[in-house]
């Protein structure tokens, strides 16, 4: 009962002033490092191994054909 009492308040708070919901939103920055690929999975010491790169192309191929669309409906 409380919490909806209080949303209440505030919906009508929204209403007569909405620059207030915009300044509750904080932005939040991206961390640009985490997009490396030297700190992906594997990263710096991986091998160029036979059995890496087939592991790859198989998971690869799982993920390509999780993605495909299999039901064709005319």
């Amino acid at each position: 009962m409380k919490n909806q009492k209080q949303l209440i308040k505030l919906g009508e708070r929204l209403e007569k002033n909405p620059s207030i919901a915009q300044s509750n939103l904080a932005v939040k920055p991206r961390n640009y490092l985490a997009l490396n690929p030297l700190l992906q999975k594997g990263g710096l010491h991986e091998k160029d191994d036979v059995e890496i790169a087939r592991k790859k192309q198989r998971r690869q191929t799982k993920q390509d054909l999780r993605k495909q669309v299999w039901r064709q409906e005319s």
